[in-house]
């Protein structure tokens, strides 16, 4: 056989031994949040919510999880537990699936054989950890097989879910601000003209945002637990210190009408928690607020602005508004009726 044909078997040898051996992976427990933060800044699927700064800001139990190849540090994923060492979905804590950090040398068909292995790699290992668990993936996890293959063939054994879910991600990459007033829906430019006397500020008070906040929930009759305010002025406290949060409002005459904390990483925005007076809900404040954060974002450099979520029909239709595309994602539950979100 020609020496080129032998070279060409040994290189697809050499792929295929890379991608399908296992034997010699690690599945580690890390502490270093230093190098940790940095390996999620890096990964497609890594966001804010996943690096240990806001973590830390829950008040909860978490373990972080590299699998390593030797010094070569492949994926990563963030486990929150409850008291009773269940793996749990948390308030205000999406995306908490497997995050792959690239190889810049790997065409994208080997890299997503890889990405596979991996994922069979961390099914298994985290099924031995925990006996259940609730897991919210990236929406940059495309293939979630290696979840739903798991005792694929034993019908008596445990087997994971999954529930569909959708969030809104705007690009802001060509977003222009003259341009893009014309590509929301009409109902938000009318608002913003009814608007135009409200000022937007980005150095607002926790204690404001959990006043108005507190009233958005009673104006449906419901009550907020003291632990869920609580969690919200941790969330708010620590994005802000660590300056990965940004917390903004709008004012007009009669005081503040709308709030609003947006967090940031390396990649994007997300918005995370709105606040709106109910006796400011028809000035258009909220989308003025909206609007500015938008430029923000975009201002900061940022590709992209996650809404965080379009599942309920009212808040879904008001993000949508702004001109975002759809993004699937998925719940993972393994014996999920134990390790649901966490109150």
């Amino acid at each position: 056989m020609h020496c080129a044909s032998w070279q060409c078997i040994e290189h697809v040898w050499a792929q295929r031994r890379r991608v399908m051996n296992t034997v010699d992976l690690q599945f580690q427990q890390t502490s270093d949040y230093q190098a940790w933060d940095a390996w999620v800044d890096l990964s497609p699927q890594g966001t804010v919510f996943s690096k240990s700064t806001f973590l830390r800001s829950l008040g909860v139990n978490f373990r972080l999880f590299m699998v390593r190849n030797g010094s070569r540090t492949l994926a990563l994923i963030a486990a929150i537990e409850d008291q009773a060492g269940h793996m749990i979905r948390f308030p205000f804590t999406p995306y908490q699936g497997p995050m792959f950090v690239p190889d810049p040398q790997v065409r994208s068909r080997q890299r997503l054989m890889e990405e596979f292995r991996l994922t069979e790699f961390i099914v298994g290992e985290l099924t031995r950890k925990y006996e259940r668990m609730a897991i919210s993936l990236s929406w940059h996890c495309k293939d979630i097989r290696p979840f739903l293959w798991h005792n694929y063939h034993e019908a008596s054994a445990q087997r994971f879910t999954a529930r569909p879910q959708y969030t809104a991600v705007l690009d802001l990459r060509s977003l222009e601000p003259q341009g893009y007033l014309q590509e929301i829906r009409a109902c938000r430019r009318q608002e913003l003209k009814k608007a135009a006397s409200f000022s937007v500020a980005g150095c607002a008070d926790v204690e404001d945002f959990l006043r108005i906040y507190a009233s958005t929930f009673a104006r449906q009759e419901i009550t907020l637990e003291a632990s869920r305010i609580a969690l919200v002025r941790r969330i708010i406290e620590h994005a802000v210190d660590g300056c990965y949060g940004r917390l903004s409002q709008s004012e007009g005459p009669a005081g503040i009408a709308s709030m609003c904390l947006f967090l940031y990483d390396q990649k994007r925005a997300y918005y995370l928690l709105a606040a709106n007076d109910p006796q400011h809900r028809s000035t258009g404040a909220a989308t003025r607020l909206m609007v500015e954060n938008i430029y923000e974002a975009k201002r900061r450099g940022l590709q992209e602005l996650d809404f965080v979520g379009v599942n309920s029909p009212n808040r879904g239709d008001f993000k949508l508004s702004f001109n975002p595309q759809l993004q699937l994602y998925f719940d993972l539950g393994y014996a999920e009726s134990a390790a649901a979100i966490a109150s």
